[in-house]
């Protein structure tokens, strides 16, 4: 098993993360990003506090539905080219993207 703080690393081009109900996400993992904007005002300790990644969509956000059919969501709840910042505890299953042909919602 890789080690926790090694394993992004190996995730190079794009990505499909399936979520916590049933949210599929694909997209660029940014390394880089700045999370200056994001630290608290007042510095607090918490344990177990939450590890998340940054991701740059190549697709509309999709559902895997009850028939097992990968469906875009209408309206989309994050659309190719937003940035989102993913909790880590919620990812199910990361694997290479297979690009953006989804049925539509």
């Amino acid at each position: 098993m890789p080690q926790k703080e090694n394993f992004w690393v190996d995730c190079i081009g794009a990505v499909t993360f399936f979520l916590d109900g049933r949210l599929v996400l694909q997209g660029q993992i940014l390394f880089d990003k700045d999370r200056h904007h994001d630290d608290p005002p007042v510095k607090v300790e918490v344990q177990n506090e939450p590890e998340f990644i940054f991701v740059e969509l190549l697709c509309d956000s999709a559902i895997v539905r009850d028939n097992s059919t990968l469906t875009l969501i209408s309206p989309p709840v994050f659309r190719a080219g937003d940035i989102v910042r993913i909790n880590v505890a919620e990812i199910i299953a990361v694997g290479p993207s297979g690009g953006c042909e989804f049925a539509p919602g």
